[in-house]
């Protein structure tokens, strides 16, 4: 069995956050140029993408919510390194 650490695994949830941020970054630029093919090769479905434009998009709040997470976690991340 592999040893963990706290560290490395916030690490990886801070990859994922940045990730998806990206991704949601990317979708909005996608939705406003209506450039259906950026969002399928982002992996959304059409069903997706349908919801998405109905929505208006990824809301700024929910980027701005993971990047307040991001800092949290690189914050715990820094102070367990140390």
């Amino acid at each position: 069995m592999t040893d963990v650490t706290a560290g490395s695994v916030w690490h990886v949830d801070i990859a994922q956050l940045k990730q998806a941020n990206a991704t949601m970054r990317l979708a909005n630029q996608a939705l406003a140029s209506d450039d259906v093919a950026v969002l399928s090769a982002l992996g959304f479905s059409l069903a997706h993408i349908r919801e998405l434009r109905r929505k208006g998009g990824f809301r700024p709040s929910s980027i701005a919510q993971n990047t307040r997470l991001i800092n949290c976690l690189q914050k715990r991340e820094s102070a367990h390194a140390h």
